[in-house]
């Protein structure tokens, strides 16, 4: 289905129309979002239903049946007119559904959505009783399946007028509907809007996922849209992961609203990046930093505190560190947001630093991310924090790694030389010769260029000249040994905390305090981060 859409900011304002199934509009409150969707609804009177985010709640305890023409009429549109005044439906439907304010009238029509349910059942039942129809399946049966489905420790019991409802397998604890709890009858009732929406409409929920549990959210509407393959439907949301569960609707960034006019963008479906990682940036606004891991892993939670005037996400992998931080800078004319990452220094080499830095990749000046909490200004206020003396803590732990170091300085030494030799052999796949003959040559030239002896030689004179001078920042910077050091360096021990995870708590728990102490662990993080290698 075409629509076209409110007007949007530009030189000059334009209505975009666009071909929907489903379309999301995400923004922040106050861009706009409700206007938005009943511009929609007036540009499409007669086939749009349109649930408010201001609505009651209020299930009524019974109802009696109309006619069915009045009970949809009243349902869709507030009010009945006979059927010769049929035009009347569409030209009052403001002042009686909306009470002449689409954008903040409460919505009132729990008690309209029953009556039109029960008259239903009531004229289908009476059908099929004189044998006018076979057996049928009402729109109350379907709502009542689909609330049952996501709800499977609930039953619904339907009487003349009233619904029911009882713990699954105990009817006997049966209480009216009108008791239920918000989750269960906002499920109840989008349910029934959307069931009961007249063929082909356009249906717009505003704020869908308000009073719904996170965990129900995305099968409820997979199961709403399932129902009626003859609706499009229209979101309009704050909620970045209710967006994210759209996952085949075209999404809107909604960010201002003005004088009837919108700040918004149509977001390309063919983005180098994840729907949900855009909208979550764009939303922020703030500077944004990509980390690798994920949001439980140590640098993020030590980041969260440093960098807290910048949009922190972690995205997994270095490389895709690197891939995203590329693509939203590439992406920079349209969204005019900041980003940069940050990864592990891995055993990179000064070159790579400063190509990386090059790119808005920041790196590590510490092997990974766990080495952070070993640097002097971590040591020494977690064991200030701890009553114990900050400089012989720091004495000994400096010690404790320096003897581990040289006990494993051989197999660090081969550990670092495999990866410096792995990407010397994966630089090899880069030949530029346009036939197989020249690219053999140019690969065996190549190879043969790398002198794997004095490689070797160059990071066991520059592992043992560190170890030489006992320089524990260097040791720091190249010992890779997951989930080793902290162990091996005694610092729990040496500050009275029971295990790492304790020593990593008070640790954040100090750079939350806003005071001296945090912002020298904060400052001691940061230079700790390369972020223009020369």
């Amino acid at each position: 289905m075409n629509i076209q859409l409110p007007t949007k900011k530009g030189q000059p304002n334009t209505n975009p129309t666009v071909d929907i199934g489903q379309l999301v509009i995400v923004g922040a409150n106050g861009a706009g979002k409700t206007r938005f969707g009943s511009d929609i609804e007036k540009r499409y009177l007669g086939q749009t239903h349109r649930i408010s985010a201001q609505k009651s709640l209020t299930f009524p305890n019974e109802v009696s049946p109309k006619s069915k023409e009045r009970a949809e009429k009243e349902f869709f549109f507030g009010g009945y007119y006979e059927p010769r005044h049929e035009q009347l439906h569409i030209q009052q439907k403001a002042g009686n559904r909306w009470g002449g304010n689409l954008n903040t009238f409460l919505l009132n029509d729990y008690d309209k959505l029953l009556v039109l349910l029960h008259t239903e059942e009531y004229e289908d039942s009476l059908n099929f009783k004189e044998g006018r129809i076979a057996k049928p399946h009402t729109k109350l049966d379907r709502v009542q399946k689909l609330w049952e489905t996501v709800l499977p420790h609930r039953k619904i019991l339907k009487r003349a007028g009233v619904i029911e409802t009882y713990p699954t397998g105990n009817e006997a604890a049966k209480y009216n509907a009108s008791e239920m709890s918000d989750g269960e009858r906002v499920l109840f009732y989008l349910a029934g809007e959307v069931i009961c929406a007249p063929l082909n409409s356009i249906i717009i929920i505003d704020e869908p996922e308000m009073h719904i549990h996170s965990s129900l959210i995305k099968t409820f509407f997979d199961l709403l849209e399932a129902e009626r393959p003859d609706c499009s439907f229209i979101y309009l949301t704050h909620n970045i992961d209710f967006a994210f569960t759209r996952q085949n609707a075209i999404k809107i960034w909604a960010k201002a609203y003005e004088n009837n006019i919108w700040d918004y963008e149509i977001l390309d479906e063919n983005l180098p990046i994840p729907e949900q990682l855009y909208l979550d940036v764009l939303g922020s606004r703030k500077p944004i930093i990509f980390l690798e891991g994920d949001s439980s892993s140590i640098d993020y939670e030590l980041y969260e505190q440093v960098y807290g005037d910048k949009t922190l996400k972690p995205v997994g992998s270095c490389d895709k560190v690197v891939q995203v931080v590329k693509a939203f800078r590439d992406q920079q004319g349209f969204h005019h947001i900041e980003s940069f990452g940050i990864i592990d220094r891995d055993r990179r080499q000064q070159a790579d630093l400063i190509a990386l830095n090059r790119n808005g990749i920041w790196v590590l000046d510490v092997a990974e991310a766990e080495n952070l909490l070993l640097i002097e200004p971590i040591v020494k206020e977690v064991a200030r924090h701890m009553g114990r003396n900050v400089n012989d803590v720091f004495r000994q732990v400096q010690q404790n790694i320096i003897t581990f170091f040289a006990n494993q300085i051989d197999n660090q030494i081969l550990l670092h030389y495999k990866e410096i030799l792995r990407r010397q052999y994966l630089s090899l796949s880069n030949f530029t010769s346009s036939n197989i003959a020249s690219a053999l040559t140019e690969i065996d030239s190549t190879f043969a260029a790398i002198d794997k002896q004095a490689i070797y030689n160059q990071i066991d004179t520059d592992f043992r000249d560190i170890l030489t001078r006992q320089d524990y920042d260097s040791i720091l910077r190249v010992f890779n040994l997951k989930n080793a050091l902290i162990p091996h360096s005694q610092v729990c021990e040496l500050t009275g905390i029971r295990n790492k995870l304790e020593y990593k708590n008070i640790t954040v728990t100090l750079l939350k305090r806003q005071d001296a102490i945090s912002n020298s662990i904060k400052t001691g993080i940061d230079s700790k981060v390369i972020k223009n290698a020369t």
